[in-house]
């Protein structure tokens, strides 16, 4: 199974009929749209479907003009207040994914890739494990040197951490969404145009019949919980 490190700020779009979409990015509103940064894509919606915009994501940089002028105060007032054997610190470190830039997965400043998957397979390769592995163990930040340092742990196992997968976790994320490219979604990374792929695949997962997934699945959306509740079955199937 992937997983997805979320931007814990996300705009979220809240829709009249009760669904709802979290960004990885930001959501902002264009003519008669409203349109989504999602995972290197940009989602389009109907500004008439839409109730609300929750945004998260703090407002956009100064101009250029304003940012030298304020750069140049600064630098003019460290200097007054800031003695000469003093270092300042550091500028802020890469980040592995920015959406602004060409290729925008980043390992370092010469691997770059356009894709999350692209960069995963690259991370894998670097460090000699799985990218299930490099996914479970790289954490939630999107600075490059925690992530570096997070898989270059030399107390980390090369086994899987025996924990509940992250989408089993309280997601926010839903099974189906009718206005999604792929309306379908058994995680944040395996989308599907149908039900019956969808459900397939999670057979797949789960090692049981489609029979089996839909039986225990549960009449909810979310899909954490549909996740909880398949897993929850097959523990207590080997139980037995």
């Amino acid at each position: 199974m992937s997983f997805i490190a979320f931007n814990a700020e996300a705009d979220i779009i809240y829709f009249k009929d009760g669904l709802k979409t979290i960004c990885q990015e930001r959501a902002w509103e264009e003519n008669d749209q409203v349109k989504c940064e999602y995972g290197g894509w940009v989602i389009t919606y109907q500004k008439t479907d839409v109730l609300r915009i929750l945004k998260t994501i703090p407002p956009k940089k100064p101009s250029a003009e304003s940012t030298k002028k304020t750069q140049a105060r600064k630098q003019t007032e460290a200097k007054q207040k800031t003695p000469d054997n003093i270092s300042h610190p550091k500028k802020e470190g890469a980040v592995f994914y920015d959406p602004r830039r060409p290729k925008k997965y980043w390992l370092d400043e010469k691997s770059k890739y356009d894709n999350y998957h692209d960069a995963i397979q690259a991370l894998a390769q670097k460090y000699h494990r799985s990218p299930e592995w490099i996914q479970a163990h790289m954490g939630d930040s999107n600075d490059l040197e925690k992530i570096h340092r997070n898989l270059a742990d030399p107390n980390l196992s090369p086994q899987m951490p025996k924990v509940s997968p992250r989408a089993a976790e309280s997601s926010g994320l839903v099974f189906y969404n009718p206005r999604r490219p792929y309306p379908y979604w058994t995680d944040a990374s395996e989308k599907y145009k149908s039900y019956k792929e969808a459900i397939q695949a999670l057979a797949r997962k789960y090692d049981r019949p489609r029979e089996w997934v839909q039986k225990y699945m549960g009449q909810t959306n979310d899909l954490a919980e549909i996740q909880r509740n398949l897993q929850a079955q097959k523990a207590a199937e080997s139980l037995k």
